[in-house]
């Protein structure tokens, strides 16, 4: 029996019609052509970004040899979802016909904002920590000879020993922290619309698990949409959100911005798409051209 991803290879090469005629604006689909555009103006506007290649039998002929899919490499990733998740505001998402949550189109432009809010956050947590850990070398330091206690050899050795484990037990935190994500994104033929794969990796470089990699997708994503398959093109398991919404979702957000007289050009439309697949991985700080406003 053929697995999924192996009917839907099928699918893709003999189902659909290739777009030979844009049908953006009716559809929210894309021509391989359009994708193409697309992503040639996501890596002029965000270099992070770029092309990639794979061996010739992994490679789709409606694309050119050198432009197989985008790729770009050790984003981090510092928070969990749940900590994320939390603090949204229920009117900045909405919910499609299947009952998922994304970011409402008339929100994505405070993504960028709500993004560097986090950093800031997060810097000056640092900065605080880092204080409090100064203040107790300085309070320890004055604090080595007490008048009145005989403290034993033995009793020394003893607190050395819990503060290295102490120490050894902050680490592991921070390598459970500092997780960084390969991301790519391929055409989907069959679909007709760019799709997402996540290669998530601890400090270590060790790849992350299912269960690790769950922590980093949206709870509202991660049963309904996000699957864990072979990537197309790699040797290697990832994680993907699955593209059948994805066309319902752009044609949405190009209605919302036709409500304000504005037209998404084929150039923009990663630009855009990236902009709501933050809802599903809102804690993996990818580029998506924090410039670029509906």
């Amino acid at each position: 029996m053929l697995s999924y991803e192996k009917k839907h290879k099928m699918r893709e090469k003999i189902g659909k019609k290739r777009i030979t005629k844009s049908i953006l604006l009716e559809t929210g689909k894309i021509s391989p052509e359009e994708f193409v555009l697309a992503g040639d103006n996501l890596i002029f506007k965000s270099p992070t970004w770029r092309w990639a290649t794979c061996s010739k039998s992994k490679q789709n002929d409606w694309l050119p040899s050198e432009k197989q899919f985008l790729i770009t490499e050790h984003v981090p990733c510092l928070k969990r979802a749940h900590e994320l998740t939390s603090g949204l505001d229920k009117d900045f998402i909405f919910e499609d016909e299947g009952g998922d949550s994304w970011i409402s189109p008339e929100n994505l432009d405070e993504i960028p904002k709500k993004k560097e809010e986090e950093k800031e956050k997060e810097k000056e947590e640092e900065k605080k920590e880092k204080e409090k850990e100064e203040e107790k070398e300085e309070t320890s330091s004055d604090e080595e000879v007490v008048e009145g206690f005989d403290i034993s050899d033995d009793e020394i050795e003893s607190a050395n020993e819990e503060d290295e484990n102490a120490i050894v037990s902050d680490e592991e935190v921070d390598i459970v922290k500092s997780r960084t994500y390969n991301i790519t994104i391929t055409y989907d033929k069959y679909y007709q619309t760019p799709r997402v794969w996540l290669q998530g990796y601890r400090e270590d470089g060790q790849q992350l698990t299912t269960k690790e990699m769950s922590e980093d997708i949206s709870p509202d994503h991660f049963e309904s949409t996000v699957t864990f398959v072979p990537h197309p093109h790699l040797e290697v398991k990832t994680a993907s959100i699955h593209p059948c919404k994805h066309a319902h979702v752009m044609k949405r957000m190009i209605d919302e911005m036709g409500t304000r007289n504005k037209v998404l050009e084929s150039k923009n439309y990663l630009l855009l798409f990236l902009k709501f697949i933050f809802a599903a991985i809102p804690t993996i700080n990818f580029d998506f051209a924090q410039g670029f406003e509906l």
